[in-house]
């Protein structure tokens, strides 16, 4: 301690030595003996060359530094503009690129001009404006004021020492001492004098004895209740506040000065047009300094956090303890702005004056520690409370007449609350306002860029408005990190929920611990933008990959997912020099493209001459390759422009080609700007002259002026920036999701029930749905939906809606599928099949605090897909290998080694072969996870059954537009893929999609134009415009890897051209057979007779009629024969089937009886499976009741079955081809097939309408097949030489997929059609209905209403009509009844149900089912003199799938028109 206060003593001897004029001590010397002493002392203290460059003094100090002992700034992120060109030039006349006009650095001030302590004079005019010049002391000369009173003590405390007071044994030698010497005086005789004296030492002893013990005693007691007072009591700062009233003369017109020079640059950019400039006049703060009463410590707070509470006060008007010298000596604190009005010559400045300022308040500081220097993160500030503010302002009048404004009412107040208000969200508590001193201090650049984050954006998907009533929304994407700054911009797509944008944004980035956020907003020409949501990329990602292609992030919007935005992120780092062994690093590798950060700091000495008033109103105009990239503020009345924000990163892809270039302009607000000075020089001349520390240079084109440039450049390798896939992401494989029903769904509807059906949710977009079951809580789906996945980070929503005519459908609860429980590798990184046949029963909820209702009963498979080589990407990658040579060095190779470090020691040879073997191990590794790749052409697709067809749709003409184009795939009812709107006849898509191939060789693909999207699967044909439909496998082998143009031709021969472009992902997969093409399609049964029947009435006979059901409801019913044991009914009918080995078909046989319930004479099971596809089967079923059999012929016809919407509950779990009534069976009857309602047919128009249905929807080959009439036999009493087997008797053949389509022939019987005519109804009555409803009955003939009753409300739930009508119908024709409870906007459904004409011409009641109730209905049917519609016997009719002529094994290459 005594040798640092001595070397202290020594340096200031120095520096008052050569402060002294007399003395021939130099201020060089000085200097070198401080530097001396400092270093002995142990303090850092460094000595620079004055003629050294800053780039030279930073480098020698940063020398001493510590490693790692710097904190990392990491500011924030900006965007980037770029040197590619883009077509356009410059409009600037710019000198040719020099690097000779650079000047050299300002010399420094030379010894001769040197005063005290080494630094040259200073022009007092500098401090005019702030109130006085740095100095000691209050500035007074008189006399010291007078010292303050010492503590009291006797001249006995200042001569014994401590030692001897305090302790018991003192106190009692003191009473042993005092009677001893009383008692001796006594005895010799002593006087009262006596007595008084060795009292008094006595008591001067005990005193100064007490005195001590009671200080120790205090000072004990202070210690203890240390802790509670710094939480309890405030502590004074006498000893700041001391420092502060010497401290404040030096230190206040420096902040003072420095408060001017900001504050000018900030009102010289922010001067309203209407006033010609705006500067301080003065600033002065006033002589007598800031103050802290108190201050108060929180020790309990964390431990790298001092929390303290500080009370201060600035009142320099408050004389009350300052000396009549300090009062006389005073400088009171003043502003004065002065507002210049006017322009250039005819201007006047008025002055706005504020003084007599006072501030107080309470204020919270809490610092955050940090371990690296300066070891001070930051700190925050808040004011506990509102400070105390007090002023007087003087807006007109100056000094002398000048009148303050808060002396108006009410407006004092008013400025105050205004005050308060800009101020409370900045540093009123809860609010803080913090100092990043870590960042001020550091020695670090102010960008800290890693590199070069580079976001391709492809489009979006499924982007939702929050809104309901804002309709499509028009998005565009906006980049930041963080959600802070925004960096970049799309373009606005408008009336688009899919947007395709393909726009790159680039951005620096200086951390990978931030994320990339994309904010979408939809576009409102008036009102402020929408956020429509956010979506976040964690960037740590690109530590492991640096490129991630076609991402699909998810876009949230409170919590829920709101679409996808589709985009490619790469991130190119900056290359940075190789870290040797001795410690020391090589500069980066040299590299043409990279990142610089262009800076244009002040300029000096600009040429006035070009203003009338000679000074001008400069701002900056930074070029690149003669192309504006950045202007700065404007500043006003100055020569000498200070410009804070004239600063730009770049994008350097060719740096030998690029040239920076300054523009220096003058503001004028109504003429031209003229140029006051232009500099231009190439990138590699600045860098070296920043090398050599060379920042001004000379402008061009003026008589004077130079300005500072500065220039930071970093490498960046950005080879194979280009690229993408149009935002498509290549699957890894498909999610089988097999939804079989649901039970005890919730009920959201008032009348009625829920209207259910599921939809599969991917990032928020729909990526498939099943069909609707209506007014029913317990469905039946049966339906299978594949999901492409992309990662095992995707999730699945699986949400069962109720389906709504009116607004949007409802949730009924939902279930989350994770792809990681499902999706699995093998350790080869291969991904496997994982097929799960358990039937999962998830409980559904709407929300995660809700109560579960309802279980989804599903099972879910994944299923990978094989990796098949791409000629895209084998041409990006033979673009990527030819440029390899050129890349630079990574950091891991070892750096070159000069001619002088030939020899290498053993250790270093021995780690470098270390290093080797482990790079090839790596190697080894990475080339056993290499999985091999198929290649797939034309002629192998048939080797691969099931797999993803990839289309890309280019462009097309249309011939119309406000259409949209829907790719459908086999039996679906929803489109798999949907493109945007095309608004123009020639539209260009650029869109990708995907969709599911079960089986490639029967798979056929629909390509349609639809007015609107048919999101509820009702299948309109009305809205669709143009269709094409084909063979998968034809369409695929023409357009695979191909661009294509296929021609949709509409109604009226209009041709709609669409190119496209096919590519197909092999599943491994083997298809369940309950999906086979051959497991669903159209089923023809013919009821040929039956033998052996019991008799059921007393003439021993029976009069028998069959009634088949499939899966529960009954298709068809024959007519009756009677009496007879051995009927030959010789009927047909053909009825769509969807799953064969699902199918539980049968059928019963009955004895009808006049005005009683039927009889039932037995019952057989049909089993499907033993049919062969095109292969007519004759088989005889034993019944199982008292005897009998029952003989059918059977023909399975292979076709795709669309699921359709189910209506009722009636009608619910049955399935139809497009145009079909559902549950409705083709029916043939007497002399030939008759047509029957809605879309029911038979005979040859079967054949003719039937397949000309398929050819439109793409069904290739040809089939014949041979219908041999034969004659009709009588139906004689001889029981027909039939066997009699039951269906568990026939053996079912395997399941196998029958390829050979040729013609098939089959045997028919032959039976007459029903007769046309009238047929007579009567709607009787209704009951069994909800009491509150208005019951109303329509009756219909397939598609046509033929009649509608009244509405009659049902108090006691029966409803009699009694209404008649007649229609013109078959005899066989199949009616439809529908109940209704009505209303005036939009009907109940109460129920539905089917019947046909009563057997007896005379007619009879029939009661129908329909819902919950039942409806009476009394028919007859009168025949009509009208020939057949169509004959029985048919001759060989030849059907075409496709219309071709061609066989069946023979393939179209193209589409069907």
């Amino acid at each position: 301690m005594a040798s640092a206060h001595a070397s202290e003593l020594k340096q200031q001897g120095a520096l008052e030595a050569a402060q002294d004029p007399n003395s021939s001590v130099t201020a060089e010397a000085a200097e070198n003996t401080v530097l001396r002493e400092a270093k002995a002392a142990g303090s850092a203290a460094y000595q620079f060359d004055p003629d050294a460059s800053p780039e030279e003094k930073k480098a020698q100090l940063r020398s001493h530094v510590p490693a790692n002992l710097h904190h990392q700034r990491k500011p924030n992120a900006v965007a980037l503009a770029t040197d590619i060109d883009d077509g356009t030039g410059t409009k600037y006349d710019l000198p040719s690129p020099s690097k000779q006009a650079a000047s050299a650095p300002a010399s420094p001030t030379t010894p001769n001009a040197v005063t005290a302590n080494g630094h040259p004079p200073e022009d007092d005019s500098r401090w005019d404006r702030v109130g006085w010049a740095p100095r000691f002391g209050q500035g007074d000369t008189g006399d010291e004021d007078e010292g303050t009173m010492l503590d009291h003590q006797t001249w006995l405390e200042s001569r014994v020492e401590d030692k001897f007071f305090g302790d018991w044994y003192h106190n009692t030698g003191v009473i042993i001492f005092a009677s001893l010497t009383s008692w001796v005086v006594a005895v010799l005789g002593g006087g009262l004098g006596w007595i008084f004296l060795i009292m008094a030492f006595c008591g001067t002893y005990y005193r100064t004895s007490i005195r001590r013990v009671r200080r120790n005693f205090r000072d004990d007691i202070i210690r203890e209740m240390a802790k509670n007072r710094l939480e309890t009591d405030n502590e004074s700062l006498e000893w700041i506040n001391s420092f502060l009233v010497k401290f404040w003369p030096i230190y206040a017109p420096v902040l003072c000065e420095t408060i001017v020079n900001s504050v000018d640059q900030v009102l010289s950019t922010s001067t309203p047009a209407f006033l010609d400039s705006l500067r301080l006049k003065h600033f002065i703060l006033g002589t007598k300094p800031p103050r802290l009463e108190h201050v108060k410590t929180y020790p309990k707070a964390q431990d790298d956090i001092v929390l303290m509470d500080w009370k201060f006060s600035f009142t320099p008007n408050d004389t009350a303890d300052l000396t009549s010298k300090q009062i006389k000596n005073k400088v009171n604190p003043k502003i004065v702005l002065e507002i210049r009005l006017g322009k250039g010559l005819v201007s006047k400045g008025l002055d706005v004056i504020v003084e007599d300022m006072a501030f107080s308040g309470l204020m919270r500081v809490k610092i955050k520690l940090q371990l690296p220097f300066p070891h001070i993160e930051r700190a925050e500030i808040s004011f506990l409370e509102r400070p105390t503010i007090d002023y007087v302002c003087k807006p007109l009048g100056g000094e002398t007449f000048g009148f303050d404004i808060n002396f108006i009412p009410g407006l004092e107040s008013f400025i105050m609350e205004q005050i308060h208000a800009n101020l409370g969200p900045m540093m009123y508590a809860p609010n803080v306002f913090p100092i990043e001193i870590a960042k001020m201090l550091a020695g670090n650049p102010v960008d800290q860029a890693i590199g070069v984050l580079q976001v391709t954006f492809h489009g979006a998907q499924g982007l939702k408005n929050p809104d309901k009533f804002s309709g499509t929304p028009d998005p565009y994407a906006v980049v930041s990190i963080n959600s802070r700054q925004e960096l970049g911009r799309t373009k606005t797509v408008h009336e688009n929920a899919n947007p395709r944008w393909n726009e790159t944004v680039n951005v620096i980035i200086t951390s990978l611990k931030d994320s990339l956020t994309i904010q979408l907003y939809d576009y409102n020409e008036i009102r402020k933008d929408k956020e429509l949501g956010t979506a976040t990329f964690p960037l740590e990602q690109l530590e492991e990959n640096p490129e991630h292609e076609n991402q699909n992030i998810e876009v949230m919007a409170n919590g829920r997912a709101r679409g996808i935005v589709q985009a490619d992120i790469r991130f190119f780092p900056v290359l940075k020099g190789i870290k040797l062994e001795d410690g020391t690093e090589e500069p980066p590798p040299e590299s043409m493209t990279g990142i610089v950060k262009f800076t244009v700091e002040q300029a000096k000495e600009l040429d006035g001459s070009k203003s009338l008033i000679g000074q001008l109103n400069p701002y900056a105009v930074l070029l690149l390759n003669g192309k504006e990239i950045h202007i700065s503020k404007k500043l006003k009345r100055t020569n000498n422009p200070v410009w804070p924000d004239a600063s730009k990163e770049i994008l350097i892809t060719d740096r030998k080609k690029a040239k920076l270039g300054l523009v220096i302009k003058d503001d004028r607000d109504i003429a031209a700007d003229p140029i006051i000075g232009t500099r231009q020089i190439t990138l590699d001349d600045m860098l070296d002259q920043m090398a050599k520390g060379h920042e001004w240079y000379d402008l061009a084109g003026v008589k004077t002026g130079r300005a500072k440039m500065l220039l930071q450049w970093k490498p960046v390798a950005l080879k194979g920036a280009l690229g993408g896939s149009g935002g498509y992401v290549t699957p890894i494989g498909v999610m089988r999701l097999h939804f079989q029903n649901a039970r005890d769904l919730r009920n959201v509807e008032t009348m009625g029930k829920s209207d259910p059906y599921v939809k599969v949710l991917l990032s928020g977009v729909e990526k498939g749905r099943t069909v609707t079951f209506k007014n029913n809580l317990n469905p039946d789906w049966d339906e299978v939906i594949y999901v492409p996945m992309h990662s095992k980070r995707e999730k699945l929503l699986l949400e069962v809606m109720d389906e709504e005519n009116l607004g949007k459908d409802r949730p009924l609860g939902h279930v989350e599928l994770s792809a990681a429980e499902y999706i699995r590798e093998d350790e080869n990184g291969e991904f496997m099949v994982n097929e799960q046949k358990t039937l999962l029963s998830e409980s559904l909820r709407t929300g995660p605090r809700s109560s579960p209702k309802g279980v989804l009963n599903f099972t879910c498979s994944f299923y990978p897909t094989y990796h098949v080589v791409d000629p895209d990407d084998e041409e990006k990658e033979s673009i990527k290998e030819r440029p390899s040579a050129e890349v630079p060095r990574k950091s891991t190779d070892s750096p070159p080694k000069s001619s002088d470090d030939n020899k290498v020691s053993r250790s270093d040879l021995a780690k470098q072969l270390d290093k080797g073997e482990k790079e090839q191990a790596e190697a080894d590794v990475s080339q056993k996870k290499e999985i091999p790749k198929l290649r797939l052409g034309p002629e192998d697709l048939m080797k691969y059954e099931s797999g993803l067809i990839v289309f890309k749709l280019i462009d097309g003409e249309f011939s119309d537009t406000n259409c949209y184009l829907e790719i459908l795939m086999d039996d679906m009812a929803f489109p798999s893929y949907s493109s945007t709107k095309v608004r123009s006849k020639n539209h260009t898509f650029n869109e990708i999609g995907d969709a599911m191939v079960r089986e490639l060789d029967f798979s056929k693909i629909t390509l349609r134009l639809i007015e609107h999207v048919d999101k509820k699967g009702e299948g309109n044909e009305n809205s669709i415009k143009a269709k094409l439909t084909g063979a998968t496998l034809d369409v695929l082998r023409r357009c695979l890897y191909t661009p294509t143009q296929l021609t949709l031709r509409d109604d009226h021969g209009r041709e709609n051209k669409i190119t496209v472009s096919l590519k197909y992902l092999p599943i491994k997969m083997r298809l369940d057979p309950s999906e086979s093409f051959n497991n669903q399609g159209t089923l023809r049964v013919d009821i040929l007779d039956a033998a052996d029947l019991p008799a059921a009435d007393r003439n021993g006979y029976s009069d028998p009629y069959c009634k088949f059901n499939l899966n529960g409801k009954e298709i068809y019913k024959t007519k009756t024969q009677k009496k007879t044991l051995h009927p030959a009914w010789n009927e047909y009918f053909e009825v769509p089937v969807r799953s064969r080995t699902a199918a539980k078909f049968d059928v019963i046989v009955y004895d009808w009886d006049f005005g009683d319930k039927a009889d039932f004479l037995g019952k057989a099971a049909i089993n499907l499976e033993i049919l062969e596809p095109f292969a007519a089967q004759e088989v005889t079923l034993g019944l199982d009741g008292k005897s009998g059999a029952i003989r059918l012929k059977m023909l399975f016809k292979p076709d795709y079955v669309v699921r359709a919407r189910q209506g009722s509950s009636t009608f619910h779990g049955t399935f139809a081809a497009p145009g079909k009534v559902i549950g409705a069976p083709v029916k043939g009857v007497g002399k030939g097939a008759a047509l029957v309602g809605g879309g029911v047919v038979k005979g040859a128009s079967l054949i003719g309408r039937g397949f000309r249905r398929r050819k439109s929807r793409g069904a290739e080959g040809a089939e014949e097949f041979e219908n041999d009439g034969t004659p009709n036999g009588s139906i004689d009493e001889m029981p027909p030489a039939i066997s009699v087997e039951t269906a568990n008797t026939a053996t079912p053949s395997p399941h196998n997929r029958n390829k050979s389509l040729g013609a098939m022939s089959f045997t028919g019987a032959q039976s007459p059609s029903g007769d046309n005519g009238i047929a007579n109804l009567t709607v009787v009555s209704a009951s069994g209905y909800p009491a509150a409803s208005k019951v109303q009955v329509h009756i219909s003939v397939g598609s046509k209403e033929v009649h509608k009753t009244k509405h009659i409300k049902a108090p006691s739930g029966q409803v009699t009509f009694d209404e008649s009508f007649k229609v013109l119908c078959a005899a066989d024709a199949q009616f439809k009844v529908t109940v209704k409870d009505h209303a005036l906007f939009g009907s109940e459904d109460l129920g539905e149900g089917i019947f046909f004409i009563g057997d007896q011409g005379t007619g009879g009641e029939k009661v129908i089912e329909a819902g919950s109730g039942k409806v009476v209905i009394k028919s007859s049917f009168t025949p009509a003199d009208a020939q057949s519609i169509a004959g029985a016997n048919s001759p060989k009719v030849r059907s075409r799938f496709l219309g071709s002529k061609r066989d069946s094994r023979e393939r179209s290459t193209t589409p069907g028109a």
